[in-house]
């Protein structure tokens, strides 16, 4: 009873706080309001349960005062009547509680599965978004200088006015490294048949093709890598909240799998499964014939998959502040590029949208799929059944 109490000693006018804190998103909203419902069902809940707890107490009170008057008479009947009023009244006392503790778990298992949905969203919506980039596109183009038409320009012009003496063709498999055919290119453009101010003129038409593609190889490839790695370790996440939620759900007595009741929307099934699981816990607990271990143990099972949850919660945020630090990465990455300015007319528009797409990405990382530390905070507290001050 004491975690169900510390649930209740943050304020409403804090929650809105921390919802306010969180921006105007749509789904920081919805995590927002998972926590001031929290807030307002449990503090119903234990209204309920302090008027009854504040009358048996009383009564307690009362109680005591007639054991204490009936002090050095010996054990007389009216002493014995006493004592098992007063045992009946702990007795009383203790089933309140677990009644307690059972509606303010289930409370905390509702929001879970609410949890478990919103974030399951936007692991999708993110896979969704890694799909859709065009990231692996523009680098495979900027980092290959056979993809700019100036260069396969000046490569057509070489063959022509190659000296003989020099001609060679590199083999397909170094024809196709992007270094070794951009150094040859320049290498045959010198030792061609052309006078000297076309050589320089020839030169000059690829220069930034081909400072830009040797300069920013290596960084495209840790971008283009990186950003695989991301999307790899976001569809391990996916694959984590669905065992989550099969191991959640199967503590309800529900083994539909994530993604199905998803689809068919079957949250009211599981919902009902669970009002049924705690019925039963509750009436085995405070029933006539004293609390059933098997029961226990299965409220401990609850109880801990809620906690689950809380981790979950912030495994999730760790991968969204990584992948923020990789974005921002990025972005000083494709922004280092020395001679930007210079080269702006021979780049392709590739750079330009590799460029929106990284801020784009980053921007939904740091608004769209972040859970604001304060809120992050406050649901795992949620979760594990404390909420500090």
């Amino acid at each position: 009873m004491k975690k169900a109490i510390a649930l209740l000693v943050m304020p409403a006018c804090l929650l809105w706080a921390i919802v306010a804190s969180a921006g105007t998103t749509t789904d920081s909203l919805a995590f927002g309001r998972i926590l001031v419902d929290f807030q307002k069902e449990s503090s119903s809940a234990m209204s309920g349960y302090e008027s009854s707890a504040t009358e048996l107490r009383k009564r307690l009170v009362a109680v005591n005062q007639d054991l204490a008057s009936q002090s050095g008479r010996g054990f007389s009947r009216r002493t014995q009547k006493v004592l098992l009023e007063k045992l009946r009244l702990m007795e009383q006392m203790d089933m309140l509680e677990t009644q307690s503790d059972v509606t303010l778990l289930k409370i905390r298992y509702r929001k879970g599965i609410d949890l478990i949905r919103l974030i399951y969203e936007k692991i999708l919506g993110l896979d969704h978004h890694f799909t859709g980039l065009n990231t692996f596109q523009y680098i495979s183009s900027l980092s290959n200088p056979h993809t700019y038409p100036a260069f396969e320009k000046a490569k057509e012009t070489l063959g022509q006015n190659q000296n003989r003496r020099y001609s060679m063709r590199l083999p397909s498999l170094l024809e196709s490294n992007p270094l070794v055919s951009g150094t040859f290119t320049l290498v045959s453009m010198m030792l061609g048949e052309n006078g000297q101010k076309d050589k320089e003129a020839e030169v000059d038409k690829i220069s930034c093709i081909l400072d830009f593609t040797v300069r920013m190889n290596s960084e495209l490839n840790t971008i283009r890598n990186e950003t695989e790695f991301l999307k790899n370790a976001n569809q391990q996440l996916m694959q984590d909240c669905q065992r989550l939620f099969s191991e959640y759900a199967k503590a309800a007595g529900y083994f539909v799998p994530l993604e199905e009741c998803r689809k068919t929307d079957d949250w009211e099934t599981l919902l009902q499964n669970l009002e049924v699981k705690m019925e039963d816990i509750e009436n085995g607990l405070v029933g006539d014939s004293g609390p059933v271990l098997a029961l226990s143990r299965e409220l401990v099972n609850i109880d801990f998959a809620t906690q689950r949850v809380a981790d979950f919660i912030g495994k999730y945020s760790d991968f969204i502040g990584q992948s923020r630090q990789y974005y921002q990465k990025f972005g000083a990455i494709i922004s280092s590029y020395q001679n930007e300015e210079a080269c702006t007319a021979q780049l392709p528009h590739s750079f330009e949208d590799l460029k929106k797409d990284i801020n784009a990405t980053l921007d939904k990382f740091q608004n769209t799929y972040a859970l604001p530390e304060i809120q992050g905070s406050r649901l795992k507290d949620l979760m594990y059944g404390t909420i500090s001050d």
